[in-house]
C-alpha cells in the first residue's frame, strides 16, 4: 500500500477484504488482513461512519443467538469502487 498512516492502511484493507471475499464473517476478514478481531470490528464502525460506506451484518438464522453471520458491502458511500481497487489492491497491511 502506499504511504499511509497505520490506520489508513487498516481501514483499505478491511474494505478491500469485503469487496474480495465471498460472504466473509469476522475470522475471514482477520484472517485476509491480519488485523486483531478487535480493530476490525473497530474499524468496521470508523468506515460506516467516515466514508459512509453501507456495510451489513447478515445473521445466520440457523446459529443458537445469531450472532454468526457475514459481512455484505451494500454501498461504496463516498468512495469510488473502481478508483479504490486500482489503487489499493490488495488486503494486506504493511507495517
Amino acid at each position: 500500500m502506499p504511504n499511509l498512516s497505520r490506520d489508513a492502511k487498516r481501514k483499505y484493507a478491511i474494505i478491500h477484504a469485503l469487496e474480495v471475499l465471498d460472504k466473509p464473517n469476522l475470522q475471514d476478514i482477520v484472517e485476509e488482513t491480519a488485523i486483531p478481531a478487535g480493530t476490525v470490528k473497530r474499524q468496521l464502525t470508523s468506515i460506516r461512519e467516515e466514508f459512509r460506506l453501507h456495510i451489513l451484518f447478515i445473521r445466520d438464522a440457523s446459529s443458537p443467538e445469531g450472532a454468526n453471520g457475514y459481512y455484505s458491502l451494500e454501498s461504496w458511500g463516498i468512495l469510488d469502487r473502481e478508483a479504490f481497487l486500482s489503487h489499493f489492491g490488495s488486503s494486506k497491511v504493511d507495517d
